[in-house]
């Protein structure tokens, strides 16, 4: 896309006559108008969720948003949930800034190996990158927290931790409503409870930067800004473990 785009674009703008010209900028000025009111309201939603626990997507979206804006940053991988709100809340999300989504089903493990072979090209760029972390997914491979430390890599991880396998409990969720069944039900089988994985303390026994695990709002700010500084200043990764809200 970073060769082709660009002349697609010199192509397109040779078909413009000056009547389209006039045109389309008229059409730009509406749907820049109707852009930026969906962005100012989805901004003043996402300021509104900064005191709920779990810390909510959109409050993560942007205190994550905060900490790295002027850095050079990309993002190598996002579940669905934080993909809608960093496309919503960030800025400069172009390609070359977007790596891919971490995929349906929760990926089986797809999804760790995937950010940290983008670090380890993206690193050699000098960028920062990085990967939020679905909680169940990384429970299929979590010896890349081993590989991270033992192939520094300039990755941080933060965990978008809700506790539960929830691409499966979202599904039983609207089975239990279709057939009748109690929604309370939903969680059987697929929440990571009893006990809680400390996904903060496994990345330190691998030996990386960890912390967490993060349920209290007030403290994301902090702990993400230590995380991006270590990431920046040692090229390696770092794992901060964020307890989120299902969606």
């Amino acid at each position: 896309t970073s060769l082709a785009l660009p002349s697609l674009i010199e192509l397109c703008l040779q078909m413009i006559t000056s009547g389209k010209k006039e045109r389309y900028g008229q059409r730009f000025v509406a749907l820049k108008a109707r852009h930026d009111s969906s962005r100012q309201k989805w901004l003043e939603k996402a300021k509104g969720t900064g005191g709920e626990k779990p810390i909510a997507a959109p409050h993560l979206a942007i205190e994550l948003w905060e900490h790295i804006k002027d850095e050079d940053w990309v993002l190598v991988g996002t579940p669905h949930t934080m993909f809608t709100w960093t496309r919503r809340l960030w800025n400069g999300l172009t390609p070359s800034r977007w790596i891919g989504a971490h995929g349906g089903g929760g990926a089986i493990g797809y999804g760790v190996g995937h950010c940290f072979g983008a670090a380890l090209a993206y690193g050699k760029l000098g960028r920062i990158c990085i990967d939020l972390q679905p909680d169940g997914e990384l429970l299929y491979t979590p010896s890349a927290l081993w590989t991270l430390a033992h192939h520094p890599v300039p990755l941080l991880v933060v965990m978008f931790n809700n506790r539960s396998y929830y691409n499966t409990e979202s599904h039983q969720e609207r089975m239990a409503f279709l057939r009748g069944r109690p929604l309370a039900n939903k969680g059987i089988g697929t929440r990571l409870e009893n006990p809680t994985v400390d996904f903060a303390g496994l990345a330190r026994d691998f030996g990386l930067y960890a912390e967490g695990p993060i349920e209290d709002p007030e403290l994301l700010g902090p702990a993400l800004k230590r995380a991006v500084q270590y990431v920046k200043e040692k090229r390696a990764g770092a794992l901060i473990d964020v307890i989120t809200q299902s969606r």
